[in-house]
């Protein structure tokens, strides 16, 4: 008798339905980047409870700008939030009346003050989903040319330009931990090596590893 096969985890339409019951939602608290809501909801037949959340009001954008020689430009600035100096890729949030690529291109030359000819959205990450709504948009930046930084004026800002594969190695040290930087970094690394990046950017990173 042929025994038939057990299906996946996951693959059930009942496991992709929404099992939350919302029966309030209330704002506790707004600024002009988000608000905190602490929301009544139950989970299925569970008794309803308290679920606190921050709701993100616009997404974020990250960049990886490559340069002709395979580097990459890393900021680095004192955090107010985690208390320490971080390195990061450049980055910041989308004002409302822009798109992703319009915030990247706005935030890489206020930071670096590159312009880049090409760009790849490669791909867009969440941070922390169980308590926070948001996403940041994920970018390659190349074909560079160099410019004058403009950070805001809250924002004091150092440079440090690195090969990438220095950069990956910064990730898996920990050197590099901001959630974005880390993930792009290291998608580009996956698409790299299974040769899915463009031509002309697979090209830079071969170069850096020749240099």
């Amino acid at each position: 008798m042929q025994q038939q096969a057990a299906k996946p985890h996951g693959d059930a339409p009942e496991d992709l339905a929404n099992p939350w019951i919302v029966h309030r939602k209330e704002e506790k608290f707004a600024c002009s980047f988000f608000s905190v809501r602490s929301d009544t909801v139950a989970h299925g037949r569970r008794l309803p409870r308290t679920y606190n959340s921050i709701r993100m009001k616009s997404p974020g954008v990250s960049i990886a700008p490559i340069d002709s020689d395979g580097r990459v430009t890393l900021i680095g600035q004192y955090r107010y939030v985690l208390d320490r100096f971080t390195w990061e890729l450049p980055g910041g949030g989308c004002k409302p009346e822009q798109t992703p690529i319009e915030a990247a291109t706005a935030e890489l030359s206020e930071e670096t003050g590159y312009l880049a000819d090409h760009w790849l959205r490669l791909f867009d990450a969440s941070l922390a989903p169980g308590t926070i709504e948001g996403s940041t948009h994920c970018f390659v930046a190349w074909g560079l040319q160099a410019g004058m930084p403009h950070p805001e004026p809250e924002e004091r800002l150092s440079q440090r330009r690195v090969s990438f594969d220095e950069a990956v190695s910064m990730v898996l040290s920990g050197e590099i931990s901001n959630f974005s930087s880390t993930t792009l970094l290291l998608g580009i690394q996956v698409k790299f090596a299974r040769n899915e990046l463009p031509a002309d950017l697979a090209t830079l990173l071969h170069r850096q590893k020749r240099g």
